[in-house]
């Protein structure tokens, strides 16, 4: 259960994307997120490696737009259900973050978290996020 979590700033060059990305969608983040001045969701992540469990769109959208950090939510494996949607590989956890620290990027949605609460939204400004780092900033 996730129960009550903090949102805290992770700097985008500390987390670790496991997935390819679809650039059409990456590109209309882009756009919405600029046209909107606000950060919605929280990007996903694995407490102990920072490795995305949901959010790879949104981080390489931030990435784009040079984005010094990002809110994140930080979980633990055993707080989600975890589903391979590879064809031809049992994607487990564990491969989850051994990709990620090596560099090695699964295709497009190889994966499916499932958290037992609705992900928060956060609505942060983006002039926020641009005066940001992450010495310990937690949003309540």
């Amino acid at each position: 259960m996730l129960g009550a979590k903090s949102i805290v700033f992770v700097e985008t060059g500390k987390i670790l994307p496991n997935e390819q990305v679809y650039s059409e969608r990456v590109n209309w983040l882009v756009d919405k997120i600029q046209s909107e001045g606000l950060w919605r969701v929280p990007v996903t992540l694995d407490k102990s490696s920072y490795a995305v469990m949901d959010g790879h769109h949104r981080l390489e959208a931030a990435r784009r737009l040079k984005l010094p950090c990002v809110p994140c939510l930080l979980l633990d494996y055993s707080e989600v259900s975890f589903v391979s949607t590879h064809e031809s590989l049992a994607i487990t956890p564990k491969m989850v973050g051994e990709y990620a620290k090596a560099g090695t990027l699964f295709p497009p949605k190889s994966t499916r978290h499932i958290f037992s609460n609705p992900l928060p939204t956060c609505n942060i400004s983006l002039t926020i996020i641009k005066n940001t780092n992450d010495n310990g900033l937690h949003l309540s």
